[in-house]
């Protein structure tokens, strides 16, 4: 004679399982958006600098760019991205988001927003193509900062650079701590719009985010 399950044991075991699901699932959920969302700052990082080596090999180095430093107007923006970047790109449309920056859209891949000032020029990419400004979301990236105001910033982090697009590091001391517990730029909650550390925290840890990310 075989013995099957009771109802009780049937009900007791789909209860187990199903508190394991909901303690396990959403933390399953976070941990894919962390390396979604990791991934696709990575993938900017990599195109825009691919942009960067074939605008090179067609307009010269970097460094000839810029010319002057100056603060330029959107239209100008548009004018530089429309020789030395869109050509290199695959994008959808474009648009004066905000300022005097111009939001690209990228195919399957976000959007970025551009703008050049006296200290050089400044990439924001926004994971989710809207202007969220949020650790989850918004990635600051600097551009040719070293033709821009050598005075400014950490100059170690520059010289000799020649990948022209890299994580924001404006003002960083150069200690690992401080990608966090800067209290102006630090990658905090707290700091949302001007929590621009984060792309160089991510970095460090090799396109990772890990436990001490302000997720």
């Amino acid at each position: 004679m075989k013995k099957g399950f009771t109802l009780a044991e049937v009900l007791i075991t789909l209860g187990i399982i199903g508190v394991v699901a909901a303690l396990t699932i959403p933390m399953l959920i976070v941990d894919s958006g962390k390396e979604s969302t990791a991934a696709n700052v990575k993938k900017f990082y990599n195109v825009i600098n691919n942009a960067v080596q074939f605008a090179v090999a067609d307009n010269g180095d970097v460094s000839e760019w810029m010319g002057e430093v100056k603060e330029l107007n959107y239209n100008e923006n548009l004018e530089f991205l429309q020789k030395y970047f869109l050509p290199y790109l695959k994008y959808t449309k474009y648009d004066n988001c905000y300022e005097n920056a111009v939001c690209v859209y990228l195919v399957g891949s976000g959007m970025f927003a551009f703008r050049y000032d006296e200290n050089g020029g400044d990439f924001f990419y926004f994971v989710n193509g809207k202007q969220e400004w949020n650790t989850h979301n918004a990635f600051s990236f600097q551009f040719n900062k070293i033709n821009g105001n050598a005075n400014s910033g950490n100059a170690l982090e520059w010289q000799n650079i020649k990948t022209a697009v890299e994580p924001y590091v404006f003002e960083w001391n150069g200690r690992y701590e401080d990608l966090t517990n800067n209290s102006k730029r630090g990658c905090r909650k707290e700091n949302q719009i001007s929590g621009t550390y984060c792309t160089k925290l991510i970095q460090l840890n090799d396109w990772k985010i890990t436990k001490d990310y302000p997720w």
